[in-house]
C-alpha cells in the first residue's frame, strides 16, 4: 500500500469519525436537555437521574460536566477536520488536540470532585466517594497530554524529513 493511499485512508477515516462525533454530540445534547427538563420524544420520556441527593448544586455540577464534554467534543471535531484535510501533524492539530485534552481534564476533575462539592452544600453531611471509573478517566485524560507531546515530536520529525527531501 502506497503512502498516498494510506494517507487517503486516514483522511477518510477522520472525516467519518468527525461526522460520527457531530451526530453523537447532537444526540447527547438532545437527550440531556430532554431528560433535564422532562421533555418527551413521542411516547418515550427521557428520565434524569442523579446519584446522591438531588440538590441544585448536584444538577449544576452535572450541567457543567455536560457543557465541558460538549466543548471537548467540539475541539475533537476541529482536530478531525484538520486531519481529514491532510494536516496530520500541524501546529493547529496539536493545539486543538491539547485543547480537547484540557476540556476533558476539566470535566474529569469536576466528575471526580463535583459530587463531594455538591454534597457539601447539604448541611451536616460530608461524603467523599471515589469511583474507579472517574480515576481511570482522569488517567486516560492525562495520557492524552502525553499523546499531544508525541504529536509535537512527530511534527518535528515530519519537518526534518521534508527538509531532507
Amino acid at each position: 500500500m502506497s503512502n498516498q493511499s494510506k494517507n487517503d485512508t486516514i483522511t477518510r477515516s477522520a472525516s467519518r469519525l468527525r461526522a460520527a462525533v457531530f451526530i453523537t454530540t447532537g444526540v447527547l445534547v438532545a437527550l440531556y436537555v430532554a431528560a433535564r427538563f422532562g421533555l418527551q420524544f413521542g411516547h418515550a420520556r427521557v428520565i434524569y437521574e442523579e446519584h446522591g441527593p438531588g440538590t441544585a448544586a448536584a444538577r449544576l455540577v452535572n450541567d457543567v460536566c455536560v457543557a465541558l464534554l460538549v466543548a471537548a467534543l467540539f475541539r475533537l471535531t476541529q482536530v478531525l477536520k484538520r486531519i481529514s484535510e491532510g494536516d496530520f501533524f500541524g501546529i493547529e492539530v496539536i493545539r486543538r488536540f491539547r485543547s480537547f485534552a484540557w476540556w476533558l481534564l476539566l470535566m474529569s476533575v469536576l466528575e471526580l470532585a463535583g459530587p463531594s462539592l455538591a454534597q457539601s452544600s447539604v448541611p451536616g453531611q460530608i461524603r467523599f466517594a471515589i469511583d474507579s471509573r472517574d480515576v481511570l478517566f482522569l488517567g486516560i485524560t492525562i495520557f492524552l497530554f502525553l499523546l499531544a507531546r508525541l504529536l509535537e515530536r512527530a511534527r518535528t520529525i515530519d519537518e526534518e524529513m521534508r527538509e531532507i527531501v
